[in-house]
């Protein structure tokens, strides 16, 4: 990764001053990919500011990021783009700041969304959910089912889960251990599940369901 420069210039021989670049300015990294996005995050997103287990688990919530659209110079807009953006150079250089715009939510979910959720972090849960574990409209290939025989979708459709998002605590933070019945809870298990339909999706699908299950019962933390 190139090294930022902040505050420092260097005087050439001809007596020009050659100044460090704004952050918000270019990206830290070009390729607009999963491989990209995850050593970005992983790198510039540690501790208390992680936003994946893993790069496993990064790995395969990036693969529900739209990569179509956009670019890596985008601050703002639901993509892998603006994500790669945010884990770079900025994450870098304010990592509490940008970290959970880079993240699956796309924003911090205790504020107003506006930089890569689109608007509404529900979106980037729902399209994440059920991605992992199908809807009832459009179920997983084979229909799996969880460990008590009950199907993994636990919404109707997109429609359906973002209505029922809309109602969910978003008082409390995204993080890699949230717990209890909050929106950041169901939101680290559907990251969870997207790891693969068995065993992960069996244990973490029925934990982002509207209704609190598993996980996401109880009193929210952190």
């Amino acid at each position: 990764m190139r090294a930022f420069l902040i505050t420092m210039c260097l005087v050439g021989c001809n007596g020009s001053v050659i100044g460090a670049t704004p952050i918000d300015a270019a990206p830290d990294a070009t390729a607009l990919d999963c491989p990209t996005y995850c050593a970005e995050i992983e790198a510039n997103c540690t501790d208390t500011n992680a936003q994946y287990a893993n790069t496993a688990t990064c790995n395969s919530a990036c693969k529900t990021f739209d990569a179509a659209t956009g670019a890596v110079t985008d601050m703002s807009g639901n993509t892998l783009g603006c994500r790669i953006y945010h884990a770079g150079l900025p994450s870098q250089a304010a990592p509490t700041t940008h970290c959970p715009h880079a993240g699956p939510g796309g924003d911090l979910i205790t504020a107003s969304p506006a930089f890569c959720s689109g608007g509404d972090v529900c979106a980037s849960f729902c399209t994440l959910e059920i991605a992992a574990c199908g809807s009832l409209d459009a179920p997983l290939p084979g229909d799996p089912e969880d460990s008590t025989n009950n199907p993994l979708f636990q919404y109707q459709n997109m429609a359906n889960c973002m209505d029922a998002c809309s109602q969910l605590d978003k008082t409390h933070p995204y993080s890699t251990t949230a717990t209890g019945n909050s929106l950041a809870c169901r939101l680290n298990e559907a990251v969870r599940a997207s790891l693969s339909v068995m065993p992960d999706g069996a244990a973490h699908c029925s934990s982002t369901a509207a209704k609190a299950k598993g996980a996401c019962a109880g009193t929210a933390m952190p």
